[in-house]
């Protein structure tokens, strides 16, 4: 078969995409392998986490239209408010307090596969897509001219978006995403242009 410049420069774009979800891959199993392992499973599991050693851990509880952050302290009260999640951050830091949730989070919550979201967080422009193939599930995150691209799950896994909140303080949205049975947190303070990896892994305390 006669190849043609255009045919080489398809196999060229194919072969830069497998490389890329290559990295993302890894990228994810060493992210997965390097997960904390001191997460209470129990469900008195902020008194377990105040008692732990280990520092960096929040709580997060999403609402219609803030998601309130809290910084876990030892010795501080026990309340485990409905809906809440935990997530250890060492070395980054989230804004305390009700932090504002994307308007119209209901309506993009459960995002159609393949469709980009142009959206509003403030005054701050940005978009989303979901793709999901036998590689897995993607989100792709675009801001400040830049797109930022997550390896989430398994291939066709059902994706929500739980919450869309500037966390972390800078000014740009965050994340808070399941896929399939798992939750994660992606922050714009740690995200590059490319492949990412995902922040940290939320987690509920019920029984």
């Amino acid at each position: 078969m006669k190849t043609t410049p255009r045919t080489h420069s398809n196999l060229r774009a194919l072969a830069q995409l497998a490389l890329l979800w290559a990295f993302a891959l890894a990228a994810a199993s060493a992210w997965a392998a390097g997960l904390p392992d001191d997460m209470p499973d129990s469900p008195s599991c902020p008194g377990n986490l105040m008692a732990s050693a280990a520092g960096g851990w929040y709580r997060l509880t999403p609402g219609e239209r803030s998601i309130e952050v809290h910084a876990m302290a030892r010795g501080g009260a026990a309340a485990e408010p409905d809906g809440a999640m935990y997530v250890r951050l060492p070395g980054a830091q989230l804004r305390e307090g009700a932090r504002r949730q994307y308007r119209g989070l209901d309506r993009i919550a459960q995002p159609k596969s393949g469709k980009e979201y142009q959206l509003t967080y403030g005054k701050t422009p940005f978009s989303f897509v979901v793709a999901s193939d036998a590689a897995g599930t993607q989100l792709t995150i675009g801001y400040g001219g830049q797109m930022h691209d997550y390896l989430l799950g398994l291939p066709a896994a059902e994706t929500r978006i739980d919450a869309i909140a500037d966390l972390d303080g800078d000014g740009m949205p965050d994340f808070i995403v399941d896929v399939g049975d798992d939750s994660y947190l992606l922050l714009s303070t740690q995200a590059h242009p490319g492949a990412n990896r995902p922040s940290a892994q939320p987690f509920g305390c019920g029984c």
